[in-house]
């Protein structure tokens, strides 16, 4: 979704929809409730996304365009990265600071608590954001493999390895801890040391 000036209101509407989904999941949230919290009418709903479930699909492509969109300029940096450690740690703090967002926390909760009454929901989060990360991480691990820096030869299957290393557990904890803080910065940089380096172990030319 552009941050046009045209697509302001559509995107206030998504940001107060969010927080009605989150409090309230998907099937206890009305039109009423998120034209409430954005100060629109329903019609104003209906007419920018058509119904509650229209609303939830754009938000999570929203949402995942927020989390893919720092990406973009990591495949560029890595082109100018001296080491490949350099290109590794720059990587894992743009991953870093993404994945373990409290809004992508919240909304990776909401879909899976979802998901089985709304499967499609489901498949669109896992299409637009964890395959659209994964690419953009593959697409700078192809970098550093045309660099000589790394030696890469599945990008695909490296991007997964270097996302799993490093947050699989303190992810999957702040999730499950729905808004209790489990988590702290030491243990999550201690984990992406380790993660890194275990990496670059694997894949250094």
């Amino acid at each position: 979704m552009s941050v046009s000036r045209e697509s302001e209101k559509a995107k206030r509407i998504l940001e107060c929809a969010r927080d009605v989904f989150i409090a309230n999941g998907f099937v206890g949230t009305s039109t009423d409730q998120l034209a409430a919290a954005a100060s629109v009418s329903k019609q104003t709903i209906y007419k920018e996304f058509g119904d509650k479930e229209g609303v939830f699909s754009a938000l999570i492509r929203y949402a995942c365009d927020r989390v893919d969109d720092p990406f973009e300029p990591m495949t560029a940096a890595m082109r100018r990265v001296a080491t490949a450690d350099e290109g590794i740690e720059r990587l894992a703090e743009q991953f870093t600071v993404s994945i373990m967002s409290p809004h992508v926390q919240q909304l990776r909760r909401l879909v899976i608590a979802e998901a089985s009454r709304f499967p499609h929901l489901g498949q669109l989060y896992w299409e637009n954001g964890f395959l659209r990360v994964l690419a953009s991480i593959s697409r700078c691990l192809s970098v550093l493999d045309e660099r000589g820096l790394l030696s890469v030869p599945d990008p695909s299957l490296a991007a997964q390895h270097f996302s799993g290393m490093l947050l699989w557990i303190p992810s999957n904890r702040e999730m499950f801890a729905a808004g209790t803080a489990v988590v702290d910065d030491d243990e999550v940089a201690r984990g992406i040391a380790a993660g890194c380096e275990t990496f670059l172990r694997a894949y250094r030319r």
